[in-house]
């Protein structure tokens, strides 16, 4: 009984360790990252394995639209250590806490993206769609089709929800045709074409609808097939911010007014943290030559880093990591 007591008390000391380039190191518990869903191929299979192995900390993450993740947060039903945003609204939302103490002192843009139309290789209008890829074809000509099925997530619990209604309202000005966003998405809630951000993809790969509003990173990762947008509406070039602007839609839950802005993705650390070493470990990682590596591989541009709200609470390390 006692080699047995022995034994497992030694298997248990051996997992709190682990090995990181050849040496030895303590484990300090789990980081737990909420991230945007369409980041989910990307952190579930590169970053967070890459994140553990260099780091030796348990990761642990959840993938889900970037403003309800947000409401879980703010509502107490998620405490996170660390917080990644498809745009920074979600995050600020978290800052401007009107009700209780802010929970979030500042964030970090750190990548950009792109909207894109992914479609699936078994669609009936694939043909069409491959056209319209060569620039043969109006994309939103086919999108408009009567039987076309088309994806989207939910502009109240996701960016990109809202994103895509902005990207189809600078394309009605574009192209000088005030019935494109009307015709490809109907109503900005659509029930027909809504879907949860964490399944919009496994929908389209299982060949339930021909084409989804989508990040170019997440077709990349995913291995789809895309057509690009012009950069007057894919909200991707700074060069367009203004003509982005033009475009606005209004969260109905708290009135809060979006302006078509170029996509970047943010990151923070909540005071919802219980794992402090672990969060500033993750954004060095995730900020570091290394990650922003892994991220570029993936279809998501590095940009230079920059903050919004109280630069004095960043964590020294992460100040001196990203010369702020």
């Amino acid at each position: 009984m006692l080699f047995v007591i022995i034994g497992f008390y030694l298997i248990y000391i051996l997992g709190e360790f682990s090995s990181v380039n050849g040496t030895t190191i303590a484990k300090e518990g789990k980081v737990f990252v909420m991230y945007a869903g369409s980041l989910v191929r990307i952190f579930e299979d590169v970053i967070g394995p890459a994140f553990q192995k260099e780091s030796g900390y348990k990761y642990l993450g959840e993938g889900k639209g970037s403003v309800q993740v947000s409401n879980l947060i703010k509502d107490g039903f998620r405490t996170p250590d660390i917080f990644v945003s498809a745009g920074d609204v979600p995050v600020v939302r978290l800052m401007n806490t009107t009700t209780s103490p802010p929970i979030v002192d500042w964030l970090l843009k750190f990548g950009s993206a792109e909207i894109v139309i992914a479609y699936s290789s078994t669609s009936p209008y694939f043909n069409e769609l491959e056209k319209s890829r060569n620039g043969e074809t109006p994309w939103y000509d086919i999108l408009s089709q009567e039987d076309f099925r088309f994806g989207r997530t939910d502009p109240e619990l996701d960016p990109k929800g809202y994103y895509g209604i902005l990207t189809a309202n600078l394309a009605n000005e574009y192209y000088n045709d005030p019935s494109i966003k009307e015709r490809i998405l109907g109503e900005d809630r659509n029930p027909k074409q809504i879907f949860p951000e964490e399944t919009l993809k496994t929908v389209l790969e299982t060949g339930q609808l021909d084409a989804i509003m989508a990040y170019k990173h997440e077709a990349i990762s995913r291995g789809l097939p895309y057509i690009t947008l012009p950069n007057e509406i894919n909200l991707g070039d700074p060069t367009y911010s203004d003509f982005y602007k033009t475009a606005n839609y209004t969260l109905k839950s708290d009135q809060k007014i979006i302006h078509g802005e170029p996509v970047e993705f943010s990151i923070t650390i909540p005071k919802t943290v219980k794992n402090e070493d672990g969060a500033i470990s993750f954004v060095n990682f995730l900020l570091s030559v290394n990650g922003s590596q892994l991220l570029e591989s993936h279809g998501l541009n590095p940009t230079n880093i920059t903050y919004e709200g109280d630069v004095d609470n960043i964590p020294q390390s992460i100040k001196e990591a990203t010369k702020i």
